[in-house]
Order: C-alpha cells, then sequence, then structure tokens
C-alpha cells in the first residue's frame, strides 16, 4: 500500500466493459480492417493469376498436354504426335509403279533398306538377291518393327522417288509411298502378300 493521498484516478468503477478507444475506433482498427483486405486483395489476384495460366496453358498445349500449332486442330495435333512415337511410316501416295521407267534416271547404287514385316523367315533376303540380281548393288535386310499385311516401298524426297519406282516394279510390289519419317532415303517393307511368292 502506498502512502500517497487518493485522487480522482483512483475513483474508477469496479466492473467496466469499456476499451480504450484507440482499440476500439482509433488506428489500429483501421490498419486491421485495412490488413484483412489487402490479404483478400492478394488472394483474389492470385487466383485471377492461375486461372491466367491455366487458360493460356490450355490454348498452346491443348487438352492432351501436346503443342498445337496455330491454325491446326488438336485432331492434327494428336495425328502428327501418333506419326512421330510411331515407328512406321505415315505415308503420302504416290502413283502406282510405271513399267516404262528410264534406267538412265534410276540410282542403283542408292542404299536401299529391306525389312521383314511379314514374319516368314527368309523373305527379306530373297528380295535382297532379287534387288541385286536387277543391279541394285547397295541393300541390307533388318525385321521391321511390327507385322504388316501389305508391301511397300517408301522414298523421302522426289530425287528418290524413280529409284522407288524402279525398285517396286522389280519386286513386284504395287505400293509406292512419299514419306520423310523411315530408316532409309528407300525402304522396303515386306508384308504377309510375299510380293515375290506372287511372280
Amino acid at each position: 500500500m502506498t502512502n500517497y493521498p487518493r485522487d480522482e484516478f483512483d475513483r474508477v468503477p469496479e466492473f467496466n466493459t469499456r476499451v480504450g478507444s484507440h482499440h476500439a475506433n482509433g488506428w489500429a482498427q483501421a490498419a486491421a480492417s485495412e490488413g484483412k483486405g489487402g490479404k483478400f486483395r492478394w488472394v483474389a489476384m492470385a487466383a485471377v493469376l492461375v486461372l491466367l495460366v491455366g487458360a493460356v496453358s490450355y490454348f498452346f498445349f491443348g487438352p492432351n498436354g501436346q503443342i498445337q500449332l496455330l491454325g491446326s486442330s488438336p485432331s492434327e495435333a494428336v495425328a502428327v504426335s501418333e506419326s512421330a512415337e510411331s515407328a512406321s511410316p505415315t505415308p503420302t501416295v504416290s502413283p502406282t509403279p510405271s513399267s516404262t521407267i528410264d534406267d538412265a534416271e534410276v540410282l542403283f547404287g542408292q542404299l536401299v533398306g529391306v525389312y521383314n514385316g511379314a514374319g516368314i523367315a527368309g523373305i527379306a533376303s530373297q528380295t535382297q538377291e532379287v534387288l541385286l540380281e536387277n543391279d541394285f548393288v547397295n541393300s541390307y535386310t533388318d525385321d521391321w518393327v511390327r507385322m504388316e499385311q501389305v508391301s511397300a516401298v517408301y522414298f523421302t524426297a522426289e530425287t528418290y522417288r524413280t529409284t522407288a519406282e524402279k525398285v517396286a516394279e522389280v519386286l513386284n510390289i504395287d505400293e509406292v509411298y512419299q514419306t520423310s519419317n523411315i530408316p532409309n532415303r528407300i525402304t522396303v517393307v515386306l508384308g504377309a502378300d510375299d510380293p515375290l511368292a506372287a511372280e
């Protein structure tokens, strides 16, 4: 207990719920309410940013997560993706080989890949022998990545069209296609129709 006499500051009601004005209506409450609005503003901005990133990603990458070129439909983008992943070529049709091919335009020294897609043992080696008998001196054999029903000859560029058509004529193959998705400039894929047996 102090020895000082009581004054007006000692006369405080015993029960008082009044809060200081600086808490109820002062700068602290204003700052607190402004802080809540500021937090909400940041959350709203973050949500808008996430939506924008999602929209841009969908526009450029499509629903399958694959890049789409401007002006291409999603189905075209999927077709491009599938042709890139597939080991077999996606050809464009070329005219059927002509029986009046000028041998002077044929590149007999061009490497020709002969692939067994028929699952018939020895068919690629027999085909290689036929090519050699017809002056195609540069060829090799291997197995194709999957079974094929129809034999075909593929070439990569116009430069090799005549040579590919000559190869097809020699091997009794009707299908000749141009595509860049093949292992060699000229590729023979032998199918279950076995063109040599049909001769």
